[in-house]
Order: C-alpha cells, then structure tokens, then sequence
C-alpha cells in the first residue's frame, strides 16, 4: 500500500510542476508583452514612429517567456501551503466521535518477536463502530484507490497530503474540493470490532509525524 501511496504522490508532484510552469510562462509572456508594448511606445515617441520588425519583437518575447527550470508552486497552491503549515499542533483529528491512537508514527517492536521492528508511515486511530474519516484541512481529493478490498483516500493542499486509510466506502469523488472536516467516507469495521484509521502526512515524499500537526 506505502509504494502505491509513494507513486501517486509522486504523480501530484508532477502536477503542481507543470502548472507552476505554465503558470510562470503565462507571467513570463505577460511581462515581456507588456515590456514590448512600452518600448514600442517609447521609441515611437524618439524617433517619429519609425519601429521594429515584428520578427524582432517576437523573438525576444519568446526568450523572455522560456519555461523556468527549477520547481516551485503556482499561486494557490502556495497560499493553500501557507495556511497548513501556520495550522501546525492545531488540525483537527480525521475521525468522528471517541478515538484513541492503537499505533505511533515510527519504528516500533513487534510483541513476541525478539529483534523485530516494522515501521509505521503514519499513524492508526481506533474509534466507534461507523465512525467516518474526515479531511484535517481544505484541499482536493487527489486520488482513490483500493487495497485489499478497502478505500483509500489522498487530499492535497498545496504540497501537503493527507492519506486516509482502510475506509468501508467514501463519500468524495477523485476531484472534489473539501473543507475542514469534510466527511470523506466510513472507516471499515472488522470481524472483532475494531474500527481503525490509518492516516498519514506527507510533504512532497517526505513522511510526518501526523501527531505533531493534530490537535487534542
């Protein structure tokens, strides 16, 4: 499930870069119309209209708009990004109702296996039967994949995401724009009664700590 969660978030990544490119060209291309627009108008007024060849002008706005190299966020996402981080200690907890953390972010030791250690990507909250997984802050469903017969839901904000594991059904579409504390389906129930959320925080690839982020 980690390496499908790994590939889709690498997808996002992928994403926002391309409209933090296309969003830099269509700036990049503004800027260099409008540059020309004044120089045109300038040398119009020192040397009584006599102008350049549009190929001229074309070429240098075609210099001036080339795509940027290095990676960065388009506007929203950039706000969106700023607003998670100042929310940091404070995000509310993405399960209804009574909870408990069973299992914390990080390596832990495994009962009855001497020298065994698994390590846990994020963390996994234990509430009522029929509790629901919600959305800890306002984002786009990214991403809606099955594992093991179960829901799994991704929610992007900015270059924050949130993953919302082993859900019975879901209440959002791939797409959907959601709010704080937003419903995103119900968490699955076993045959013992365990109702379980396994819930991550990525920033880009790098894994979190979700309890640093979450509220009380």
């Amino acid at each position: 499930m980690n390496a499908q969660i790994d590939r889709l978030i690498e997808i996002e990544i992928e994403k926002a870069r391309k409209r933090a490119e296309e969003e830099a060209r269509r700036k990049a291309a503004a800027e260099a119309a409008a540059k020309a627009a004044a120089a045109k108008k300038a040398e119009n007024k020192t040397t009584g209209g006599v102008t350049r060849s549009k190929s001229t002008e074309k070429n240098e706005d075609t210099r001036k708009a080339a795509p940027v190299e290095k990676f960065s966020l388009n506007n929203e996402d950039r706000q969106l990004s700023g607003s998670f981080e100042r929310n940091r200690g404070i995000l509310p907890v993405p399960i209804t109702g009574p909870y408990v953390i069973v299992s914390h972010y990080g390596q832990y030791a495994v009962d009855g296996l001497r020298n065994v250690k698994l390590d846990n990507k994020g963390i996994d909250i234990k509430g009522k039967p029929g509790a629901q997984a919600r959305a800890v802050f306002d984002g786009e469903v990214s991403a809606i994949f099955q594992y093991n017969g179960l829901n799994n839901i991704l929610v992007r904000h900015g270059n924050y995401i949130s993953v919302y594991c082993n859900l019975s059904s879901v209440s959002v579409s791939k797409g959907s724009k959601v709010n704080t504390r937003t419903v995103l389906g119900t968490i699955h129930t076993d045959s013992s009664g365990n109702t379980v959320l396994h819930f991550q925080l990525r920033k880009e690839t790098a894994k979190l700590n979700p309890e640093l982020w979450l509220g009380r």
